[in-house]
């Protein structure tokens, strides 16, 4: 059996960026996946946490995406390490706020409002590999985990707006980083802000190799699609690509089942609400 269990909400984007990091890590793992509400129990008994994702192994319950980086990183072998040392270290660190938080939270903001007005689009992404009582708790009360999601994210037109410009002002400080020719954020090699940007980015990129629950191009709403389109024809769209292409360790899908995806990968919050 895998070492550790990891419990997601699908579409998350901590939770993409947690298996990213756990692959990334090789760590031997199951995949544990459950819709809003039903969470949070499965969580405060796994680690005592009520928050996504949760990282469980023999000797650790890790709730936060950085917990997983802080526990994990000193122990990989420097080939594997994300983290730096000296300006380059100050470098990531603030890279880390502006991906997983301005731009993550901005992308979720921006998505969410123009996809949950849409039944039809969103019981899947909400509910793909969950129990199948979960999957059939969302069907049936949608706008209930629909208005869980506008309350915690405080859904508004404006608000999505401001987003989506917070969104391009992110994506243009990497261009401008990009335009030199680097083949990564901060020095020759993967780091902890390649990763983080590229998941952060994921929902105006959708990239083939997103590990979580998203709607498809062809599904999105036309300004998502617009935005997709634009952000996919910048430097800091196409870097998004090649880092998930290039360094996204591959998983099985969901088995739908029983809730859970059981991986061997050895072998291959500041801000509110969910993102």
């Amino acid at each position: 059996m895998p070492d550790a269990t990891l419990i997601t909400f699908p579409p998350s984007l901590d939770c993409e960026l947690s298996r990213f990091l756990a692959g990334h890590y090789r760590l031997d793992y199951r995949e544990e996946r459950h819709t809003l509400f039903f969470s949070s129990f499965y969580t405060l008994k796994a680690g005592a946490a009520v928050v996504f994702p949760l990282l469980s192994g023999p000797s650790y319950h890790l709730s936060t995406v950085r917990q997983i980086v802080d526990r994990f990183d000193p122990l990989a072998p420097d080939d594997l390490k994300l983290l730096r040392v000296g300006a380059d270290r100050a470098q990531v660190e603030a890279d880390w706020k502006t991906f997983n938080d301005t731009l993550a939270f901005a992308t979720a903001i921006f998505a969410y409002y123009h996809l949950l007005s849409h039944k039809e689009i969103m019981v899947r992404p909400l509910s793909e590999g969950a129990p199948d009582i979960e999957v059939r708790a969302v069907k049936a009360a949608y706008p209930v985990f629909a208005g869980l999601l506008r309350v915690l994210l405080v859904l508004t037109s404006a608000r999505a707006e401001q987003a989506l410009a917070r969104a391009r002002a992110a994506l243009q400080g990497v261009d401008d980083r990009l335009a030199d020719g680097r083949a990564f954020l901060v020095g020759d090699r993967l780091s902890l802000s390649d990763l983080a940007f590229a998941v952060a980015a994921a929902p105006l990129v959708l990239p083939a190799e997103y590990g979580g629950a998203l709607p498809t191009f062809e599904e999105m709403p036309p300004a998502i699609q617009a935005a997709v389109i634009e952000t996919r024809a910048r430097p800091a769209g196409r870097f998004a690509q090649r880092i998930y292409r290039d360094h996204r360790a591959q998983s099985d899908a969901p088995s739908g089942t029983a809730g859970e995806t059981s991986v061997t990968r050895g072998e291959i919050h500041e801000l509110s609400g969910p993102r």
